[in-house]
């Protein structure tokens, strides 16, 4: 449905269906192109690439040209088309997967097109048996070799692919213990045993093991993704940037020179598993999410803040280091605003989906917190360097050159504060939105936020259950960054965006106030008692909002009983929560209980007065709800 909302009524206005179009049907695929006719946009892949009669296989194209619904058809050697079972995927890449299991050897051709003109084709043969997985080949001089080179169809197979992966329907909770659990998911991973070395089988000892945190996801997914499809891939090492200083990186390394060494499994896949838990995992950090803007010596390049600059692989460097992936982009539907997903890795490995807002995307572009905003990897191609073949990548002008990308912008820059979440928020859900889903929408994204962190705080009581000792805490700016105990179980970064989610719910009239018109309030002669009274509305709608039943959590105490807690009450802890993410307090702490209440009577464990002062002289930074810059050891 269409949404229209009236300021002076607390319902929509319904405009009638938007129905979508019909999904193309196999016949409308074409017939395969000659020669300069194959779209270099398109990209078409097929898994495993040794394909038997018996064993299930699947094909996925995808184009990044434009949206347009593409159609699938696979033909046998005599032209018949076979019968596939094919899911479309709309928005940025478009993109269809077939599935499908063949019963005899032979030839088989891929077609994809629109509306009757091929864009593309592929071959596919068939093997009359299905042998045993096959050993992997031997390891040589590069982690892997080259088959492939990056284009306009391989970037949009990657988006595909890797939206796929976390596909998810709208508003479900989607979390792993890891990454490889995600990859060990036939129904996710379109390139699932690509190889057939069983390396990506749950249980065998030849699988990869991928546990990044939130600043080797996004290197993680690119590696895997350039490994199993043959193509470059490269990685710089940066530092970490100081008061004032953007970080800075030295020369790419890539697949063909990096350190090689053994993960354990045998040939390549050894090589493939050292090269992600020691060579990337220990080479990158989110310095390289935060290299300035303008600095081409940088793994990332920011995009223009479009449809196509933020499809799936994109990657979020927020100014205070924390790093998200973007994982789709789900467009309104009916009175349902658009969402934008993406993923994040945490220290303990763990991912998680969260959606678009400002307590997940912090924003502040100071020049001297380093370049955030939104990137992507820059296209790495091989060369022959004097007789030697190497990998580099590309600069901002020939990406912003090259018809493939083309979409190298320096736009972030200028969105300074409100101005950039109006920006994402209206690339997001164009048009006008409903100020009352959008209030409600802005609640749920409080009680996620809240839900992870039960999760967290619980982790960290794992922690003491299984005989750890007091974390030690660190100075200053360190808090939000370093490494080990305090790392893993502390909550800092997300206790800060958690206080700016309840700003967010507290504060949604304002951004009502400041953009009438988006919600609905056009200018007029009565604009202004209009607003004051769709704003009146809202703030009586937001005490029954945080009051409903359905926002109720629960964490564990200290003696393993439960307690819950709703939002109404969440906010009203909120200065708590300023001092709340010392893993050694007891949970009752961490979740604002006040001291002598029934609440906190379990309590069992309290930071040390030494460790209890540093957080209190600490407390202005989540007051102003912003985060040290780099090298700050005092407010």
């Amino acid at each position: 449905m269409a949404t229209v909302v009236d300021a002076a009524a607390d319902e929509p206005v319904s405009a009638g269906p938007l129905l979508p179009p019909p999904l193309p049907r196999p016949e409308e695929a074409g017939a395969c192109p000659e020669g300069v006719g194959v779209d270099p946009a398109l990209g078409i892949m097929v898994a495993p690439e040794s394909a038997a009669a018996g064993r299930p296989l699947r094909v996925l194209a995808a184009t990044l040209a434009d949206e347009a619904p593409l159609a699938l058809r696979i033909e046998d050697g005599e032209g018949r088309a076979l019968a596939v079972e094919i899911t479309h995927r709309p928005g940025v890449p478009a993109a269809v997967i077939g599935e499908f299991t063949p019963t005899a050897a032979g030839a088989l051709r891929v077609i994809v097109g629109r509306g009757g003109v091929g864009l593309g084709c592929a071959s596919i043969k068939v093997r009359g048996s299905s042998p045993s997985p096959r050993a992997p080949r031997a390891a040589g001089r590069a982690v892997w070799p080259l088959q492939r080179a990056w284009s306009g169809g391989e970037e949009a197979l990657f988006s595909a692919w890797l939206r796929e992966l976390f596909h998810a329907d709208r508003g479900a909770d989607l979390a792993y213990r890891s990454l490889d659990e995600v990859t060990r998911d036939r129904a996710r991973n379109l390139l699932y045993g690509a190889l057939e070395w069983d390396e990506d089988t749950a249980g065998s000892p030849m699988a990869l093991v991928m546990r990044p945190d939130c600043a080797d996801t996004p290197y993680f997914l690119r590696a895997y993704f350039a490994w199993k499809r043959g193509l470059p891939f490269t990685f710089r090492k940066c530092s970490r940037g100081g008061p004032g200083r953007a970080p800075r990186c030295g020369p790419p390394i890539s697949n063909l020179d990096a350190e090689t060494g053994t993960g354990g499994q045998p040939g390549e896949l050894g090589a493939v598993q050292y090269f992600l838990r020691r060579t990337l995992a220990w080479g990158v950090h989110t310095g390289n999410g935060r290299v300035a803007l303008e600095d081409e010596g940088s793994d990332l390049y920011p995009v223009r803040l479009d449809r196509r600059g933020l499809r799936p692989g994109t990657v979020y460097a927020d100014p205070y280091g924390h790093i998200l992936v973007i994982a789709e982009l789900v467009d309104p539907s009916g009175e349902a605003p658009g969402i934008l997903y993406a993923i994040d890795g945490q220290p303990d490995g763990s991912i998680t989906r969260k959606r678009f807002w400002e307590g997940n995307f912090l924003w502040n572009q100071d020049p001297a917190l380093g370049g955030s905003g939104f990137k992507r990897f820059r296209p790495a191609a091989r060369r022959m360097i004097e007789g030697r073949e190497v990998v580099i990548d590309q600069g901002d002008r020939e990406i912003a050159a090259d018809p493939a990308y083309g979409d190298f912008s320096l736009e972030q820059a200028a969105l300074a504060g409100a101005a950039f979440y109006d920006r994402m928020e209206a690339l997001i859900t164009p048009g006008t939105r409903d100020p009352f889903v959008a209030q409600e929408e802005a609640v749920a994204a409080l009680f996620e936020a809240a839900k992870v962190r039960v999760t967290s705080i619980e982790n960290a009581e794992r922690h003491f259950a299984g005989g750890g000792g007091v974390i030690a805490m660190p100075d200053g700016f360190q808090i939000f960054e370093t490494t080990g105990a305090w790392e893993s179980f502390s909550t800092p970064a997300r206790d800060l965006r958690l206080l700016v989610a309840i700003d967010l719910v507290r504060g949604f009239a304002d951004k009502v106030r400041r953009q009438p018109e988006v919600f609905g309030v056009a200018a007029g002669a009565d604009s202004e008692a209009r607003l004051t009274a769709l704003v009146s509305r809202l703030e009586a709608r937001q005490a029954e909002l945080v009051a409903d039943p359905r926002f109720r959590f629960s964490y564990t105490r200290s003696d393993g009983s439960t307690w819950t807690i709703g939002l109404a009450e969440l906010l009203a802890r909120s200065v708590a929560l300023e001092v709340a993410y010392n893993p050694n307090e007891c949970p009752e702490l961490r979740w604002g209980a006040a001291t002598g209440s029934e609440e906190a009577k379990t309590c069992r464990r309290q930071a040390s007065s030494e460790q209890r002062a540093k957080m209190e002289g600490y407390r202005v930074w989540f007051h102003e709800r912003r985060r040290p810059p780099r090298g700050a050891m005092t407010p």
